[in-house]
This record gives structure tokens, C-alpha cells and sequence, in this order.
């Protein structure tokens, strides 16, 4: 990978950790402030009751939070895998079956996550949200297609890592959890 590349990688990760932190915190701070009006107007019935648009908002970022989250999880190698089962194979075995699920990833993804959700952002997009006015469910939903070319990215680039290593390598990356 040339340098440009490389940089242009790394500030696109950074990116996104800094985009995946500013939503767990809206995230977090939206639903401290429903559970407050909540519990406030029980005590001033003159609020009126939990801020209305605390619930829409804390799905929309819960969505945004769990898509872009697995985007992250993917370049950091932290998704689900079976990786004990596959560090008790051959090296050339192993790294067949490294070829294979990062292209039934991609292949998944690219269904999943850029097809169907690009159509569901598209079909949703003259839908506005209720209680915050300004946005459309497409807008929530276009965390699906943009966190899905980040997986892709990261996949690819995961299949070209394996392709490139001696497989005697693949089997010694796993480290044990816990």
C-alpha cells in the first residue's frame, strides 16, 4: 500500500472513531435528558412530559452508533470470528478459509448493506421524522450503504493482508481472549 493510501486509510479511521465517540456521547447524553424531563414533570406537571424527541433521536443514533461501530470493529479485526477452529488447520487450509469469509463478507455486505439498504435509505427518503423535523428516515438509514463501504474497504484490505503473508504466518496472528 503506497503512502498516500496509508494516510488516506488512517485519517478515514480516524474519522470515524472520532464520528462513533460524537454519537455514543449524543447517544448518551439524549437519554439522560428523556429519563430527566421524564422524571421532572412527574414532579412539575407544568413541563409537560419527557422532551418529545428524545426517542426518535436515541434510535436514529443507536443505528448510526451499531452501523458505523461494526464498520470499526471490522478494521480492527474485533468482529465475531472462529478463530479457534481455524488456527487448528493447516496454514494453506487456513488461509483458504481467511480467502473465503472475507469474500462471503463482502459478498454479504455488498447485498445486505448496499443494495437492500441503499433501497430502504432511497424508499424512506420523503419520510419525515416527527418529532425532529428536519431530517427523513432515508437520512437514518443511510448509515447502512455508508458504514457498508467502509466494511468493504476494510475487507478488501484484509483479503489482500492474507493473500500477501506466507501462510506459515496465518496461524500465529490468533491471540487468545480473555
Amino acid at each position: 500500500m503506497t503512502n498516500a493510501l496509508k494516510s488516506l486509510r488512517n485519517v478515514s479511521v480516524k474519522m470515524l472513531e472520532i464520528l462513533v465517540v460524537v454519537l455514543v456521547v449524543g447517544l448518551t447524553l439524549t437519554v439522560l435528558w428523556g429519563v430527566l424531563t421524564r422524571y421532572l414533570s412527574k414532579m412539575m406537571p407544568f413541563i409537560g412530559g419527557q422532551a418529545e424527541y428524545t426517542d426518535e433521536l436515541a434510535r436514529l443514533l443507536l443505528i448510526w452508533v451499531s452501523t458505523f461501530g461494526a464498520a470499526l470493529a471490522f478494521d480492527r479485526k474485533a468482529h465475531l470470528g472462529v478463530d479457534y477452529f481455524v488456527g487448528k488447520l493447516h496454514p494453506e487450509a487456513a488461509r483458504m478459509v481467511a480467502v473465503v469469509m472475507q469474500l462471503t463478507i463482502i459478498a454479504l455486505v455488498v447485498v445486505v448493506f448496499l443494495i437492500g439498504g441503499g433501497a430502504l435509505a432511497r424508499g424512506q427518503m420523503p419520510q419525515i421524522l416527527p418529532t425532529i423535523s428536519f431530517m427523513t428516515r432515508g437520512m437514518v438509514y443511510m448509515a447502512l450503504p455508508l458504514s457498508g463501504l467502509f466494511i468493504i474497504l476494510f475487507s478488501i484490505e484484509n483479503l489482500v493482508e492474507v493473500l500477501r503473508q506466507p501462510s506459515d504466518f496465518l496461524n500465529t496472528e490468533v491471540e487468545p481472549e480473555g
